[in-house]
């Protein structure tokens, strides 16, 4: 069982009376739950390693069956659990965190996430240098320390999806120029697993567009920022391990859910012609990806595990190509299976 630091929840309620001049707590950590037990106490512990400097309020949403939030309430009595309206997506999940909120920045922490020493600070820090920022990102690392390819998700654009589709994806071609330079660096768009958004900025645009039901509702947030004249800025001295997709980086569902969340963005932003040549070369790469893997991929290999990750993507495109519809989309078609499911 999972067991807070003696003096984590002493540090919370410390922090909750720490306010800045202007009455506001600095950084409200904002953690969305699902089936996230296994690792939800070393996320929630981690934040208090990270903010030695500023006050902070931790509020967490559980999307998933309770457990999580169960489990934090019980250890972490000074966490504030937001009631659950079942699985809203995080984009809705974190909107309501957020109207609860009471911090000057909202830090958007995943709980498969973990804060390294300081990183709170750091992010505060600099979004105070960076006074044009709406929002600042961590260097997010893998598990062996090393960055992840959260610091160069790339906006999407027909020549990234058709690098992708080619297996010559630029975005890991840029991790090390944008980020071993040991200075912040401006970014087209931060990751979502450690995000902290300048409040301001965040009620400005609204928070995220709750049409993304998972996946790219940060890159859309990033694009929003970035057009209405604000700054996004990648903090070196911030750092957070991120457990991707609690491990299963390769899960069929997620691959689905990121097709799905990148075709909402093109539905959004994109013409309708532009649209359908990104699908285009989405499936693509996803085909390869499963018949080469299936082909010459060994069972536990990287190869073969790419291969079952892209199966439901490559055989199944109708149920992603609509993005996020909200009558013939990925969510409206599994909620319609759920629905007869349950009335059989």
């Amino acid at each position: 069982m999972h067991r807070p630091s003696s003096s984590i929840g002493n540090a919370a309620k410390q922090a909750r009376g720490n306010s800045n001049a202007s009455g506001m707590i600095d950084v409200s950590v904002l953690i969305v739950a699902f089936r996230s037990e296994a690792c939800i106490a070393a996320c929630v512990q981690s934040v208090e390693r990270a903010a030695r400097k500023v006050s902070t309020e931790i509020l967490l949403v559980d999307n998933g069956d309770g457990a999580s939030s169960d489990l934090v309430s019980k250890d972490y009595p000074n966490v504030q659990i937001i009631p659950s309206n079942g699985n809203v997506g995080f984009a809705r999940a974190n909107n309501r965190l957020a109207e609860h909120a009471s911090g000057e920045h909202l830090l958007l922490l995943n709980p498969d996430a973990c804060l390294a020493e300081g990183a709170i600070d750091a992010l505060y820090d600099g979004a105070n240098r960076h006074s044009q920022s709406g929002a600042v990102g961590a260097i997010t690392l893998n598990e062996h320390g090393k960055p992840d390819f959260g610091n160069a998700i790339p906006m999407p654009s027909l020549t990234e999806f058709a690098s992708i589709a080619t297996g010559r994806a630029r975005a890991s071609k840029a991790i090390p120029s944008s980020i071993e330079t040991g200075l912040d660096k401006q970014a087209d768009v931060l990751s979502g697993s450690c995000l902290m958004v300048r409040r301001a900025a965040w009620c400005k645009l609204g928070g995220f567009d709750e049409r993304f039901f998972l996946y790219c509702e940060e890159v859309d947030l990033c694009r929003r920022l970035s057009q209405a004249g604000y700054q996004l800025i990648r903090v070196a001295d911030a750092k957070a391990h991120h457990h991707i997709a609690h491990g299963n980086i390769h899960s069929q569902e997620r691959r689905l859910f990121q097709a799905a969340g990148n075709v909402e963005f093109m539905r959004k932003h994109w013409p309708s012609w532009k649209r359908w040549i990104g699908i285009a070369l989405i499936w693509i790469g996803a085909a390869a990806r499963f018949t080469i893997g299936g082909i010459i991929g060994r069972d536990g290999s990287d190869l073969h595990s790419a291969s079952m990750g892209n199966r439901l993507v490559a055989l199944n495109p109708r149920k992603w190509v609509l993005g996020y519809h909200p009558e013939r989309g990925l969510k409206a078609q599994l909620d319609r299976l759920t629905k007869n499911d349950s009335a059989a």
